[in-house]
């Protein structure tokens, strides 16, 4: 029984709400009958955080989505070689722990949206408020979905909660049926919440969230595997609605965006949408994330000075392409990417100017941590989910797409060049302009679990990790031999996970994937 209430994130007879680590909502986690319970404002709004909670789990954006899930690609590999298995090796199959928590996980957020959205109306709340909160429903249950589809492909299009555990057999849908509930969705969401400026803060979803991940969805359904570039203007439209809010802009300061992160500062004109965490898993609702911890430059610390450097596993380390992608001058290189190592006393070395692999990935570094004492496993560093370069990006590429590398096109690129220290830069051609804005998203957004779905939906992810893996055999002698190996196993199977085993087994309507 307990097997089958997984299934699908399945939710019925009791549901559980988790605390959330969305730091504007209740975080005391509470058990609801489903019959019995969206009487009122207070049970509406935590139910509303148990949706939330899927976002900043350990599992998913605070932590194994971008550190493990989206680690081994051309700008980053996983440099922890204990771990043999998993996608981070692309070396796993459909028992694999990872594919099947990302599963479960974000059917789990879709249940507890289903749930909200049919039994919300029943509550005594303002109209106002119970607007909104069907607004966050809706998107975030869009959003979860989008996620399905990028990974796994066509799924289960599941729009009304479980009722009963013995319904499990659930056909998957086409992956352009899926887009379309995903659109309709956020398009409906996006008049119902707030404008950033009204909500202030980076975890609620707010207008331009909305706008920014839209952008996101069209660019991916204008890409593969749907290739549907007349989405390529419904990109630039949602981007551009962004950009002309005037509600957000640039932090000054690159390295400031991440030390806001690390510190719970408040700044969404940049980090429009965030992955909040909370403490340091010492209270019961454990809302601690891993990012820092794991993604963070390697240093074992002793105890006694664990609260000056923090501990962290190193597991995600540059590409020798990657490195030499950003010109001496840009900021961002020596932020993004270590230029020391550490050890167990947090004493500094700078690495040799040759030693490229052996430079973790850098951008949350948990010095800046203000939590004490500092937990060995778990920070309360925030993670960006959507960042406003990332849609000037956005913005860039789909006018470029639709219009050519016009002087729009120029200003949003030029705006996250200038950033950096860089001068503005002048392509004519719009295959020119397409080479360079793919070259600036690993600059500006490396590590943030964007690169491999953006390689995927450009159609050169198997032929780019194949030039990876030549890499490594040519510069990385036997020492990265392994890192070769894993980039060299990418082929068309890895374009999306396998539909985990434990679906497969108790959904009779299932069907796996391609080469899986």
């Amino acid at each position: 029984m307990k097997r089958r209430i997984f299934l699908l994130g399945l939710l019925a007879v009791m549901i559980v709400v988790a605390g959330s680590c969305k730091k504007f909502l209740e975080k005391k986690p509470h058990f609801l009958e489903p019959n019995n319970y969206y009487s009122n404002e207070a049970e509406v709004k935590s139910a509303l955080a148990g949706i939330y909670d899927i976002i900043s789990n350990e599992s998913m954006w605070g932590g194994q989505i971008p550190i493990r899930h989206n680690a081994t690609t051309d700008e980053s590999f996983f440099s922890y070689t204990t771990f043999t298995s998993g996608p981070f090796r692309y070396n796993y199959d459909a028992s694999d722990t990872y594919v099947g928590s990302l599963w479960r996980n974000l059917y789990t957020g879709i249940e507890r949206a289903n749930s909200l959205l049919a039994n919300m109306d029943q509550a005594e709340m303002k109209e106002d408020a119970k607007r909104v909160t069907r607004g966050e429903a809706l998107f975030l249950r869009a959003f979860f979905y989008f996620t399905l589809v990028q990974y796994y492909g066509d799924v289960p299009l599941k729009l009304d909660p479980s009722y009963s555990v013995d319904v499990v057999d659930i056909a998957r849908t086409p992956t352009k049926e899926v887009y379309a509930q995903i659109v309709a969705d956020m398009k409906e969401a996006e008049s119902l919440v707030k404008t950033a400026a009204q909500i202030g803060n980076s975890g609620e979803i707010s207008k331009s969230t909305i706008r920014g991940i839209l952008a996101r969805v069209f660019l991916t359904m204008a890409g593969a595997p749907l290739h549907d570039t007349e989405k390529f203007k419904d990109a630039r439209e949602w981007a551009l609605k962004v950009k002309e809010s005037g509600e957000h802009a640039l932090n000054a300061e690159y390295k400031q965006i991440f030390i806001n992160e690390v510190q719970d500062i408040e700044d969404y004109k940049e980090c429009i949408w965030e992955a909040e965490c909370y403490g340091t898993n010492k209270d019961p609702y454990r809302e601690g994330g891993r990012i820092g911890n794991e993604n963070g430059v390697y240093c074992r610390a002793d105890a006694d000075i664990l609260d000056s450097v923090g501990y962290a596993y190193g597991f995600n380390s540059t590409t020798q392409k990657l490195y030499y992608l950003y010109a001496p001058n840009d900021v961002r290189r020596d932020w993004a990417i270590s230029t020391y190592s550490m050890n167990t006393l947090g004493v500094k070395t700078n690495l040799a100017a040759s030693n490229i692999y052996g430079r973790n990935t850098n951008k949350w570094r948990r010095e800046y941590e203000l939590i004490f004492p500092k937990n060995k496993n778990y920070t309360s560093t925030n993670f960006p989910i959507l960042r406003y370069a990332d849609v000037l990006l956005m913005l860039a590429e789909a006018e470029n797409e639709v219009t050519g590398a016009t002087p729009l096109a120029h200003e949003a690129l030029n705006l996250v060049r200038k950033r950096a220290g860089l001068a503005d830069t002048t392509i004519a051609s719009q295959d020119g302009f397409r080479d360079e804005i793919r070259d600036e998203r690993a600059r500006e957004l490396c590590f943030e679990g964007l690169r491999k779905p953006d390689l995927i939906r450009w159609g050169i992810f198997v032929e780019t990790m194949q030039v990876v893996a030549d890499e490594f055999k040519a510069k990385g002698g036997t020492t990265y031999a392994y890192a070769a190996v894993n980039a060299a196993n990418v082929s068309q199977r890895h374009l999306l996970y396998p539909i985990p085993l434990s679906e497969m087994s108790l959904n009779k309507k299932m069907v796996q994937n391609p080469y899986w």
